[in-house]
């Protein structure tokens, strides 16, 4: 008896692989956007900075509206620099007192007002931080959580440059 006739019907018998016909087009489902949550963006705000060799400050508040103080949430050392990863709650109750995220895309730097003038915060915008988690969504282009922390990363490194540009660290 030859096998010769059932190496074919085998490999008919085998699922195709590669794209189905269903997602040959794209995605077919709704992304699920999502936001970088405040616990893990400063535990990656720590990161680099422990990485960078620079040390968290002591608590701070810095006025950035005539009746408005901002609590930061990460000083640098001593310094008049500081990080803050503004979340939802933060945009609602501190409305207009801080300024919206660039539409290009850029760090946005918030001043001191008063006492605090020569403070200079890096406003982080929760909602500039956006993710997808669905593998067809990420293969068709649009950012993982993966690449949203690199961006974060990559956000952080730049401002604390700066800072070392401006003499703060």
């Amino acid at each position: 008896m030859s096998l010769r006739w059932l190496l074919p019907v085998l490999l008919l018998a085998l699922p195709a692989c590669g794209p189905s016909a269903s997602g040959a087009s794209g995605p077919t489902t709704a992304a699920e956007v999502r936001t970088l949550d405040e616990g893990r963006a400063l535990e990656l705000i720590a990161q680099v900075l422990a990485e960078e060799a620079v040390e968290r400050g002591p608590a701070w508040s810095v006025q950035v509206a005539p009746d408005t103080a901002l609590d930061v949430d990460v000083r640098l050392a001593a310094s008049t620099f500081g990080i803050e990863w503004v979340s939802a709650q933060d945009r609602a109750d501190l409305g207009d007192a801080l300024p919206q995220p660039a539409p290009d895309g850029q760090l946005r730097i918030v001043p001191g007002t008063g006492g605090d003038a020569g403070a200079q915060v890096l406003l982080l915008e929760h909602s500039v931080y956006e993710f997808v988690n669905e593998r067809e969504h990420v293969q068709s282009g649009a950012p993982g959580a993966r690449e949203t922390e690199v961006r974060l990363h990559r956000d952080v490194r730049d401002f604390l440059q700066y800072v070392r540009g401006q003499g703060g660290l």
